[in-house]
């Protein structure tokens, strides 16, 4: 049986069942170049040619877990040196795995060895450190770099020291699982068809070039830098009393300190280091210690309730709903006890005075109603879900209409408002999480009519709200908020759900959200409270009077709030108040006689505040349990 190999193209090779030397004369493989027995092929004419079975039978093309971005082709002996990328040894002599564009080489036998082939994508090689200061990209961050390097010898892939020590897997705030960590994000996503995806962190896109930190179960995704900042210490981690980073620990020191520091001293006993060991060090500020130094040293760590999922509620990410996602014709919830009735018309009288008791905005078809009470409901808050997931929590939530507030009030954590009406709240241990429905309904990708490209969430940031320039508002989010991944944007909360239109006793047209200047006068106030306005800021205009006013000012400090509802102060007044908004010029507290300008909750300026009116006792106070005390005082003093 003659065969043509691409390796001997002069003359047909033919195959012998069992092929032997030949006395003193080794016959060798030119595929291989070791020695040939067994079956195999030879030259048909008289060349010296011989090849093993196998090695013939090679295929001329394969993909290889080493080198996963391009395919491999098989390629003769040749005279000019060559050398196999996996195991440095020389290969020109025999057969060997080539990738032309990349100038990789692989002999055949690396090529057949057993290699991880996990599709996790995690980098299956040790990293070398290169003990000299050199210019490179870090092949898992993308950064460019001038300094110490590492570098792995079978990909040739450089990165920074620290990326290349990164850990497999860590334990993140964000997350309730571990997170692990993909050396080629693109293949992942490739699976998913997804195009791009941002940073379930930062809420910047991330490039899928690049390594990062990944989350199977529920498509979590992360920047290296990102959950490295919002990871919980794991057991190869300390934190100590002499510095203020977490250090790392490295098994062997040289790894990270440079040649030449052959003197190094631990930062804690000042006596040498032995960098052939292990020991603990700080990236960030080129701290270093001995084992048993660190370790006396070290400081009680504080997160250990994060580190087990043995507290999280089961891993099912979908939300329960009470039913089918459709509007029915009559329905029955847990929050009211009368049955509530469907409209699909429109309001035809005052709808100010028609509140939806869920989302505490005004009311539109389709909604339901109580035909016993005063009940209103949108439709879409009717059919929300009892329990629901939210990325800015590591618990799921549960949906809650009723509240133990003074005056049936929530505060929402994500907001910062005060409001009636529905909210999701955390029951897990310990844990006094709650997120009215307004903030938890935005999606984690949303278009708002104040920028031109989608908002991505982002759990956790430093970037200041460019609507309002509020970082005080998102103390209770620990820095979440709504990033542009085209450009420098980043949107609260509190702006996020505020109403695109509303209706205020200073102007008889609507006002509208509006988010530029409104001319070119280069003076710009609030006609509501006389100050000037940032020309930055987000505002409500009226155009038909040239009406202008801050948020706040146009709605007040407390929108979401339904007055007029009685409730009982526990250890207080005698009597059920209501709650009453109050302008600076209504009449002063019958308790201090403080006017009620510039008293919200929050401490910050407003033309108004809220006020606690007793009708029994005709006295209007500040809502502030100091004036109820006083009331009570007077009202005793009187008998």
């Amino acid at each position: 049986m003659e065969v043509q190999h691409f390796s001997h193209e002069e003359h047909p090779l033919i195959f012998v069942e069992e092929l032997e030397n030949d006395g003193e004369n080794e016959v060798v493989c030119t595929g291989c170049d070791k020695s040939v027995s067994g079956p195999a092929y030879r030259c048909s004419q008289s060349c010296t040619f011989f090849l093993h079975k196998s090695c013939a039978e090679l295929p001329l093309e394969i993909q290889h877990p080493v080198h996963p971005n391009h395919n491999l082709v098989l390629v003769a002996p040749e005279e000019e040196d060559r050398t196999c990328d996996a195991c440095l040894r020389l290969c020109n002599r025999c057969f060997a795995y080539q990738c032309h564009s990349c100038d990789f080489d692989l002999d055949i036998e690396c090529a057949s060895a057993s290699w991880p082939t996990k599709r996790d994508d995690c980098h299956q090689h040790e990293f070398v450190p290169i003990f000299q200061e050199i210019q490179f990209t870090c092949k898992l961050c993308g950064e460019d770099w001038s300094g110490d390097a590492q570098v792995c010898l079978v990909c040739r892939h450089l990165a920074h020291t620290l990326c290349a020590l990164k850990p497999r897997s860590i334990k993140l705030r964000a997350n309730r699982h571990l997170v692990t960590l993909i050396y080629s994000l693109g293949k992942v996503f490739k699976e998913h068809d997804h195009e791009f995806c941002s940073c379930n962190l930062c809420g910047r896109k991330v490039n899928l070039k690049y390594a990062g930190y990944y989350c199977k179960k529920c498509d979590f995704v992360a920047h290296l830098k990102c959950a490295h900042d919002n990871s919980i210490a794991p057991s190869d981690t300390s934190k100590i009393m002499a510095d203020r980073h977490f250090l790392t620990l490295i098994y062997s020191l040289g790894q990270v300190i440079m040649k030449g520091h052959d003197d190094v001293l631990c930062n804690l006993c000042f006596t040498k280091l032995n960098l052939k060991r292990a020991g603990y060090y700080c990236h960030q500020c080129d701290f270093v210690a001995h084992l048993e130094c660190a370790r006396k040293n070290s400081i009680e760590p504080i997160d250990t309730t994060y580190s087990s999922d043995s507290s999280i509620e089961s891993d099912v990410n979908e939300d329960i709903y009470l039913e089918e996602d459709e509007d029915r014709e009559e329905v029955k919830r847990f929050y009211h006890e009368h049955k509530l009735i469907l409209s699909r018309n429109e309001v035809e009288f005052d709808h100010r005075k028609l509140i939806c008791e869920g989302c505490m905005q005004s009311i539109s078809a389709p909604f339901y109603s109580c035909e016993q009470c005063d009940y209103f409901l949108h439709s879409t808050c009717a059919r929300l879900p009892l329990k629901k997931r939210h990325p800015i929590h590591r618990h799921k939530l549960t949906l809650s209409a009723t509240w133990d507030f003074t005056g049936g009030l929530s505060s929402c954590n994500a907001c910062r408002r005060l409001s009636h009406g529905f909210a999701y709240v955390c029951h897990h241990l310990n844990c006094d999480y709650n997120m009215d429905i307004r903030c938890c309904s935005i999606p984690k990708i949303f278009r708002h009519e104040g920028h031109r490209h989608p908002l991505s969430f982002a759990k956790s940031s430093a970037e200041m709200c460019n609507a309002c320039d509020s970082s005080e508002r998102r103390l209770g989010t620990n820095g979440a908020v709504f990033v542009c991944n085209e450009c420098v944007f980043a949107m609260d909360f509190e702006c996020a759900t505020l109403p695109l239109k509303v209706k205020c006793e200073y102007d008889p047209h609507h006002l509208s959200l509006t988010y530029t200047i409104e001319n070119d006068s280069e003076e710009y106030y609030c006609l509501i409270c006389e100050e000037e306005r940032n020309t930055n800021h987000w505002f409500y205009y009226c155009v038909e009077c040239n009406f202008a006013a801050h948020p706040r000012c146009a709605i007040g400090p407390y929108p979401y709030i339904k007055y007029e509802t009685n409730f009982t102060q526990e250890d207080g007044h005698q009597h059920p108040f209501n709650l009453s908004w109050r302008t600076k010029n209504s009449h002063p507290c019958d308790a201090c006689g403080k006017t009620f300008e510039n008293e919200t909750l929050e401490g910050e300026t407003s033309v108004g505040a809220m006020g606690l009116n007793c009708t029994q006792c005709k006295s209007i106070i500040h809502w502030d349990y100091k004036c109820i005390r006083k009331l009570e005082e007077k009202l005793l003093s009187t008998y």
